[in-house]
């Protein structure tokens, strides 16, 4: 294992000891407010919110460490951004630790850890500050992500090196509405040999491309927060909360490219470049659309200070010039809060 990943795992485990020194047993007072931020976000450091809500609804200050495994791999917040993987095959554990102030505002530090040339690598880090506020009436949130990426390895990580995530719910109705907007930026290279035949002889050209993305996202939600306490022992919790959305967005993209390859390159041969990582339809900027109907749920059980999460989510695209027009994003997670 690299140095790089010795480091940040001896910093994830270290933040576990020196929490656990000044742990506090937190009462399962408010259930309702508990399960509210389920629907809003696929963070499970976010979630934690949910445990420290005293009877009056203040929100303490807070550590949390996580250890999860998902097929979202572009994005720590959206999962609108997540589906657009093309391969969704691809499975990471993603340690982290994070802090939230009394206040609302946040900081959260997440690694994406997976097996690459047969070896455990730290290939991406992902910084996010935030601001969650929770009312009777209201929730709103915003936070911003920065992903540090790892040279060499576009065909494994996020295109996005800058995310912004916002989101907003009433919390007055049995179906609780919400809305929340997503725009994130980035650029990464593709690399890829191509045999050519020149004067009789067959050649390796190393072809390469460098990709530049924006996206922005829109997605009208439906939800609503099923809690059952002492479900399995005493002051126990589990929270389940479905989810029914409809997602609009854009999209643009622009390659420029270098090659030792005679003649012009075609557009077929840029698309094909990109949808290497990224699904998209054919078009090079897109107009403000309807794009994909999703369901997705998560199911939570909470004991003191130790949490159980699992997630899913199922988009549908529109597009009938996608080759893939469903997705199927899971997490799978275990958290502390101190």
């Amino acid at each position: 294992m690299g140095q790089v990943l010795r480091q940040f795992l001896y910093i994830f485990f270290l933040s576990i000891a020196t929490s656990a020194s000044c742990a506090q047993v937190q009462q399962l007072d408010t259930a309702v407010l508990k399960a509210d931020l389920a629907s809003m976000q696929s963070d499970s450091l976010v979630l934690e919110l949910r445990k420290m809500l005293d009877s009056s609804g203040q929100a303490e200050s807070f550590f949390s460490v996580n250890l999860s495994a998902s097929n979202s791999l572009f994005s720590t917040k959206n999962n609108a951004f997540n589906a657009q993987q093309s391969n969704a095959g691809v499975t990471a554990f993603l340690p982290s630790v994070s802090y939230f102030h009394k206040s609302g505002f946040g900081l959260s530090a997440t690694g994406f850890v997976r097996t690459i040339d047969a070896s455990p690598s730290l290939y991406q880090l992902a910084l996010s500050p935030s601001y969650d506020y929770i009312g009777k009436s209201i929730m709103y949130g915003v936070s911003y992500t920065r992903y540090q990426k790892k040279k060499g390895l576009s065909s494994a990580m996020t295109p996005y090196d800058n995310e912004i995530y916002a989101y907003l719910q009433g919390r007055k109705t049995w179906l609780r509405p919400s809305l929340a907007l997503g725009w994130a930026e980035g650029k990464y290279q593709d690399i890829s040999r191509v045999p050519e035949r020149l004067n009789g002889n067959y050649y390796w050209i190393v072809d390469t491309s460098n990709v530049s993305l924006n996206d922005l996202s829109l997605n009208g939600s439906v939800s609503h927060s099923f809690v059952f306490n002492d479900f399995f022992t005493k002051n126990d919790m589990i929270s389940i909360v479905p989810q029914l959305s409809l997602i609009g967005g854009m999209q643009s993209y622009s390659t420029v490219s270098r090659s030792t390859v005679v003649g012009i390159r075609s557009r077929e041969v840029e698309l094909d470049r990109i949808r290497k990582l990224y699904n998209i339809s054919n078009t090079q900027v897109s107009n403000f659309t309807l794009q994909t109907a999703a369901f997705s749920t998560s199911i939570s059980w909470y004991r003191k200070a130790f949490s159980v999460s699992v997630g899913y989510f199922m988009g549908y695209y529109f597009d009938t010039n996608l080759v893939n027009r469903t997705s199927h994003i899971f997490n799978i997670s275990m958290g502390m809060t101190f």
